[in-house]
């Protein structure tokens, strides 16, 4: 937070205490919300934002919100979500005590842009992708409701954090939208102009307000115009995720935060460069602190599970108010998961490798896979996720610190331990073939001496099978149990078609489905129930067309998911004794783009259970009629 002109009102002189805690050292700045000070917590030295919050906008039961609402806000704990620390009242004015945030609102950086170049397609994703992090980690327990490009930050070392969690929500829902800058508003959904309480889903056309600010330079009170036709890398695919997020009904809105990020990831590819679009000096890791006493006792063989986690040097001090100004304490550090894996005859080197990864340790870390982010994770919790293999080599890493993004074998660092990983894998995969072999080879047995009781001719052919039997039942486990690590080599080739499917015939009248209501867009489980739902043409959703999908664009969106389809369905089937070869999977799909149902033509029950499951959560375009069916099959045969 930056501090600006001194001659900002506050009421409150530099020096006065608030809260009997917070020394006020200096006004930063105002706006509509009120008056935000620079202050020093006199237990740690730290400083604190102290927001004194404009007169007439919180009174009576509006307190009560507030306070509860920044009770709800203080749980959250994230590196993209400026922490809450409390609420109070100095002066007669109420005030939230929060993280001080040195850096720039994305309003004051769009505002001071000297380029008039459009903002590089990287930059915009890695401002939208770590947003999108912050309302994932905050939605189990609210939403922020609020979404604007004043309480988004950008810090100098390329991380963003989310502010006004809790205040920002307890503001709209005590007086509305109009106690927020007239600047601001265009940015919140329709329901919420409205009247109606925020939701989750309001935070997707927030995300959605901001990536069109970000890619057009407008407001979205401005009038719509596509990014397409302002911004020479974006594409009409980019338009159609855009108009999604902005939807008026919140139903046709994408459903979660990681879908956004899902669908733009590939829409919003390059380098984030963030000096040149916001005056970013994005700095790189700070010194490494020395070692503490337990990684000073590090081995050479490590065993993983002996080592203490190594106290973090780098994460912010946390403070806590006292009860009778603040109703509940700041949140402590998120406790650090045990490491439970032993690495067997680890290389020499090894300790060295893992000493030096989390020397000056804090939680940095995302991992992109299956289409979610997770994290942040420190050095040591990333170490162990890769030592079990739930992070692999292909998976996505993002040092938050830096903003640097590739794939986890990428850095050299963790290069060792991927490399270990992959090794037990293979050795863990042959054991559990040899064992099954020994095992083929006993119930091979048994029959032999069955055999061998009745007819000398037919011990000699019974031996025969026995040993050929055995052999291939052997190869046959093997090639099962690596199968998955081929795929994920490049070694088994996927290829991929989709077609159109026709419609089912018109029924007469609306019609209800049997034990249901009319047809709504849900997910109806099979290809076949979904098709056969009764449709309107108030289904359709881009108003006055019949448009379809083209197989190309169903391709594309498949192809985009068939690792996962694969690596969950297709190896466990293989496992199983399952031969699928080639797959063919019927799917029905609304026009708002949602899945409505799914079935999978081949394989066993739980394969196509899996598959639909799988397959559930994939997102179209929208389109012009109410619904479709389109078959896309690939050949997965090794």
């Amino acid at each position: 937070m930056t501090v600006a002109s001194p001659s900002i009102s506050s009421g409150l002189a530099a020096g006065t205490v608030v809260g009997g805690r917070f020394a006020v050292e200096s006004t930063s700045y105002s706006d509509a919300l009120g008056v935000v000070l620079r202050s020093k917590d006199q237990k740690t030295n730290k400083p604190i934002a102290l927001r004194l919050i404009s007169p007439g906008l919180v009174d009576g039961a509006a307190m009560k919100v507030l306070r509860s609402e920044c009770r709800t806000a203080a749980a959250l704990s994230h590196r993209s979500i400026v922490t809450t620390y409390g609420v109070g009242t100095a002066g007669g004015r109420p005030f939230v005590a929060t993280e001080w945030v040195e850096g720039i609102t994305l309003q004051k950086a769009l505002g001071a842009r000297k380029s008039g170049g459009p903002i590089a397609l990287g930059s915009v994703f890695h401002v939208i992708e770590q947003l999108c992090a912050a309302l994932t980690a905050a939605q189990p327990k609210t939403c922020h409701g609020t979404l604007r490009p004043s309480c988004v930050w950008l810090l100098p070392n390329g991380r963003v954090e989310l502010a006004d969690f809790g205040l920002g929500k307890a503001l709209l829902m005590g007086r509305g939208p109009a106690a927020f800058a007239r600047e601001d508003q265009p940015c919140f959904a329709p329901e919420v102009k409205a009247g109606a309480a925020p939701t989750a889903s309001a935070d997707i056309f927030g995300l959605g307000a901001l990536l069109y600010t970000l890619l057009t330079g407008r407001s979205p009170g401005e009038g719509f115009v596509p990014p397409s036709q302002v911004h020479p890398g974006a594409s009409a695919d980019l338009d159609e995720v855009l108009l999604t997020c902005l939807a008026a009904d919140p139903a046709a809105r994408l459903a979660s935060p990681d879908e956004v990020r899902a669908a733009l990831r590939p829409l919003l590819q390059g380098p984030a460069e963030l000096h040149r679009d916001f005056g970013l000096d994005v700095a790189p890791p700070s010194a490494a602190a020395p070692a503490s006493p337990a990684e000073e006792g590090l081995d050479v063989d490590i065993d993983l599970a002996s080592v203490a986690p190594p106290a973090s040097t780098s994460a912010p001090a946390v403070v806590a108010p006292p009860a009778a100004a603040l109703p509940f304490a700041a949140p402590g550090p998120a406790p650090r998961s045990s490491l439970v894996h032993e690495a067997p005859d680890a290389p020499t080197d090894l300790g060295a490798v893992l000493k030096k990864i989390t020397e000056n340790d804090a939680p940095r870390w995302m991992v992109d896979k299956d289409g979610l982010s997770h994290g942040p994770f420190d050095g040591r919790e990333l170490v162990e996720l890769i030592v079990k293999g739930e992070v692999l080599e292909e998976h996505e890493l993002s040092n938050m610190d830096t903003g640097e993004r590739k794939n986890v074998g990428a850095w050299a660092e963790f290069r060792e331990f991927v490399q270990q990983q992959k090794i037990r894998a293979r050795e863990a995969a042959r054991s559990a073939a040899l064992e099954e072999a020994e095992q083929s080879e006993k119930r091979s047995g048994l029959t032999k001496l069955i055999v061998g009781g009745a007819l000398v001719a037919s011990l000699v052919i019974g031996v025969t099978i026995f040993f050929v039997t055995r052999e291939t039942s052997a190869d046959e486990v093997v090639a099962d149990a690596e199968m998955g690590e081929l795929f994920e080599h490049g070694e088994i080739e996927i290829t991929s078609t989709a077609d159109i499917l026709p419609d089912p015939p018109r029924r007469r009248g609306r019609g209800r489905m049997r034990g249901g209501g009319g047809m709504g867009g849900g997910f109806a489980g099979s290809y076949e129930d979904a098709m056969n739902r009764a449709v309107d043409i108030g289904d359709a959703t881009m108003g006055g067309g019949q448009g379809r999908l083209s197989p190309a664009q169903v391709t594309g969106v498949l192809n985009r998911h068939v690792n996962r389809i694969y690596q969950r369905c297709v190896v466990p089937e293989a496992r199983r004794g399952g031969r699928l070869g080639n797959v063919t999977i019927d799917v029905a799909i609304a026009g708002s783009g949602s899945v409505m149902g799914v079935s999978a033509r081949q394989g066993s029950g739980a394969f196509k259970s899996c598959v639909r499951g799988a397959v559930r959560g994939v997102r179209f375009p929208s389109f012009g009629a109410p619904r479709m069916g389109a078959r896309y099959s690939f050949d997965a045969s090794p």
